[in-house]
């Protein structure tokens, strides 16, 4: 874990705090959030939102000794995993009959298999960060853990990236480790006893092609280290059947003639990709965390709060009772036009008057709105199947807040999942408060939705 902030700690903190902000009537919010930016405006985004964090949540120091830190956590996994590694070697080479060590056993499970979990975690990585949901089982062990380890598994939901990511770093590092532990039980086993290297195989390969192999494999390295590749004579030499039953002494000396071989795949092919991905992994976790920190559902509003003008009058008292009590300002970015924002009226629910009659969206020009849920689904479907969804970051769904939402309304959103993020923005009727059990239920509906970040909002009407 870095210690630069923000860090999973304060992701946290954020999102336990705007949720105990969900029950507070939003003229207080205004209120403490307004103070809470004094003399921030001039600050950049992501200080401020830890400014705010700090001063209305302060992290909470724990004086009681716990029997298991992070850090000492931390330590014995990756003790634990050198160990595996150096174990795992050692009983691979003393398990060998005859002290004859197969070579396609080994490039098969310390070369190829190392390999192919560093591929599949960089292709993970890779659709992590560009935004996608990463391939995974049903019975994926992380999920497993996440699952039982959160209260609700939609907990963080929008911060799924980063700990998809924390997986990621911890699992390269953990497996570099492995590598290193088995390794130096390569290196230290050998030097100790009396072991040969062998090949063969029920498939018969012939000398040619286990040559070839070896040249293939050995290219990075076979001009400035020829040291560690494996001549011709040395596989001619090593092809080995078990009725053999004595080996000559100079055979058994050409035989070994496989280890440097061996020793530079299993750091080339099997350490050098885990530690690259390892380094990958720590730079993009830090950079979705700070991602996923500014663009939480709900640090808009905060961010918009701090920097609001908080206007008092003789008259604001005798009007909180017919002022909607969940009226937030414009969010910032929302306001103004923006060719990469997708903004979709479902069911009208804009009104005759489009989005001028919204004060966060009246910079949004009405060509730029799209009328769906009107017609049949498969009309909006294909509606929606011309817009350019690839070049959109942010689409903006204007629902009716009084009515429930609707399962069609989910299937005619899969087609633009592919849009980073999703802002489910409620009108209410005119002069009407919105329910507090009505915002709740569209949370619970947009916590479903299938979005890399969803977050739900209230839209403000404009007073003539």
């Amino acid at each position: 874990m870095t210690q630069s902030r923000p860090n999973l700690g304060d992701l946290y903190r954020l999102a336990g705090q705007l949720e105990q902000d969900r029950e507070q009537p939003v003229p207080v919010l205004r209120e403490r959030d307004r103070a809470a930016g004094a003399g921030q405006s001039e600050a950049a985004p992501l200080p401020r939102l830890l400014h705010w964090l700090d001063t209305v949540s302060p992290a909470v120091e724990t004086t009681v000794m716990q029997p298991l830190s992070e850090a000492s956590a931390a330590l014995l996994a990756r003790l634990l995993a050198l160990l595996a590694g150096f174990a795992a070697m050692a009983g691979f080479l003393l398990g060998s009959e005859r002290a004859l060590v197969n070579v396609f056993l080994f490039l098969a499970v310390f070369v190829l298999l190392q390999f192919l979990l560093s591929l599949l975690a960089a292709v993970m990585m890779w659709r992590t960060v560009r935004g996608h949901v990463p391939m995974a089982l049903p019975l994926h062990p992380g999920r497993w853990i996440v699952q039982r380890s959160l209260p609700d598994r939609r907990t963080l939901r929008e911060a799924q990236p980063v700990l998809r990511m924390l997986f990621l770093r911890y699992g390269q590092e953990l497996g570099a480790l492995f590598t290193v532990g088995a390794a130096l039980a390569f290196l230290l086993v050998p030097a100790l006893g009396e072991f040969s290297f062998v090949w063969g195989s029920t498939f018969n390969p012939g000398a040619g092609l286990v040559q070839r192999l070896a040249e293939t494999l050995a290219l990075p390295w076979s001009s400035w280290l020829p040291l560690a590749t494996v001549p011709p004579e040395v596989v001619a030499n090593s092809r080995f059947h078990p009725a053999t039953v004595a080996l000559d002494r100079s055979d058994i000396e050409g035989m070994r003639g496989w280890w440097p071989f061996l020793w530079a795949c299993l750091l080339v092919y099997a350490l050098l990709p885990r530690v690259l991905l390892w380094g990958l992994s720590r730079f993009f976790f830090r950079r979705l965390l700070v991602r996923s920190f500014l663009h939480y559902p709900g640090a808009e509003q905060v961010l918009a709060r701090m920097q609001a003008p908080l206007v008092r009058t003789r008259a604001s008292a005798a009007s909180a009772t017919t002022t909607a009590p969940d009226v937030e300002p414009a969010p910032l970015g929302m306001a103004a036009a923006d060719a990469s924002l997708l903004v979709l009226d479902y069911g009208g629910a804009l009104g005759p008057g489009g989005p001028a009659d919204f004060e966060e969206l009246m910079a949004v020009p009405p060509a730029q709105v799209v009328l769906v849920g009107a017609a049949a689904l498969q009309d909006d479907l294909a509606r929606l199947a011309d817009l350019p969804v690839q070049a959109s970051e942010r689409l903006l769904l204007v629902v009716k807040a009084w009515e429930p939402p609707l399962a069609e309304l989910r299937d005619l959103l899969e087609p633009l999942a592919s849009v980073p993020r999703c802002t489910v923005l409620l009108a209410p009727l005119p002069g009407r408060a919105i329910p507090h059990r009505k915002v709740e239920d569209w949370r619970s509906f947009a916590r479903a939705l299938p979005f890399a970040s969803v977050d739900v909002q209230l839209l403000n009407r404009v007073q003539h």
